[in-house]
């Protein structure tokens, strides 16, 4: 039987789904499995580079997925002979072209197995939702099993495509965490000994950056030696920027652009938050769990109201926002770790291989 597992990636920057695919891959590494991890577009983080074990890693040299997907297409012809164990994708436009290659006999596995990465039925309407419904219908079919982060998404999925719901199997695994191999070294100097919060992720809006600066700006009144700082680089850098000046918050408010190693600024930071519209479910809502004991989310994602110890309120509202983070920073959240590590301990990367396997009755 084959022990090789293909990958199906966007490209190397490691947002929540694109973390997760590089946490099982690592997984499988230290399971023995050989890995092949194909991008649609050219490396720009080297963030995938670290990974140790048989691993080939083949890039495009597109600088967009749309025209990387053929070149990626090109080379997965290339290696059409090659037997997997598993494949694995987690978006929907991957999750089709995999399913599409696998009934063309392009892609040749024993296991196709799919994760949703947001819930679309929520996230988008109008033209692009009907082109999302398409690509549900060109690939999914040939899913041996597909994965949802929260029953929320799950049910969403359900109601929107119940004929694909009928063919093939959908169940609720919720989000994994790997906090083994876990560096925690200084961040820049220049925050080493300041109070800051902060947040991660790209800068789009559907993160609610945004609406996070805006309520920053309300809590200096309160808090006027504190700092924001935000992780993540994306198409809404020139607004986001043109909002922290116009709110007077130039010497407050620092982007600092994509940090390959996000866990040492989640230990230091007063506070962490997750600010966003809308999510299939935040990962680095994990992420600051396991590093800090005073954690803020909006409930933008089913099973957030369900974390035990982390201050919640709901999405776009600067106000409710507020009072969250200014009630976090006034509080003793020292006994949050014990709560925070037994929730984490019951996410982790093996547990989540487990459940797959146990679904597809491997």
């Amino acid at each position: 039987m084959s022990n090789r597992v293909l990958i199906l990636v966007p490209n190397d920057t490691l947002g929540g789904a694109e973390q997760h695919l590089k946490n099982l891959a690592n997984y499988m590494l230290e399971s023995g499995h050989s890995i092949d991890v194909f991008f649609l577009k050219k490396e720009i983080t080297c963030a995938w580079r670290d990974l140790k074990g048989n691993i080939n890693l083949y890039f495009t040299n597109s600088q967009k997925e749309r025209s990387g997907a053929f070149s990626c297409l090109r080379k997965l012809i290339h290696n059409r002979n090659v037997k997997y164990e598993y494949v694995f994708t987690s978006h929907v436009h991957l999750n089709s072209l995999a399913g599409l290659l696998i009934r063309l006999g392009l892609i040749k596995t024993r296991f196709f197995v799919g994760r949703e990465s947001t819930s679309i039925f929520k996230r988008y309407q109008g033209g692009k939702l009907l082109f999302f419904k398409a690509l549900y219908k060109i690939g999914y079919s040939k899913l041996d099993l597909l994965i949802c982060q929260t029953s929320y998404m799950k049910d969403q999925l359900v109601n929107g495509l119940s004929n694909l719901a009928s063919k093939i199997d959908i169940q609720v695994i919720p989000n994994p965490i790997n906090l083994k191999n876990i560096s925690l070294t200084d961040i820049e100097q220049h925050f080493q000994y300041s109070d800051f919060i902060i947040s991660a992720g790209r800068l789009i809006p559907e993160k609610g950056f945004d609406v996070l600066i805006g309520a920053f700006a309300v809590l200096k009144v309160k808090f006027p030696q504190l700092k924001l700082l935000i992780l993540g680089e994306g198409d809404e850098r020139n607004k986001l920027e043109y909002l922290v000046k116009e709110l007077d918050l130039v010497e407050d408010v620092y982007l600092l652009g994509f940090k390959k190693n996000v866990y040492p600024y989640f230990l230091r930071a007063k506070a962490c938050v997750v600010s966003s519209r809308i999510e299939g479910f935040p990962n680095v809502l994990l992420q600051m769990m396991s590093q800090n004991n005073t954690v803020i989310s909006t409930l933008c994602a089913g099973g957030i109201n369900e974390i035990p110890a982390i201050y919640t309120c709901m999405p776009n509202d600067v106000n409710g926002l507020v009072l969250e983070i200014e009630k976090s920073l006034m509080n003793d959240n020292s006994k949050n770790r014990i709560i925070f590590d037994a929730f984490l301990e019951k996410r982790s990367i093996s547990g989540f291989v487990e459940q797959i396997d146990r679904f597809l009755n491997v």
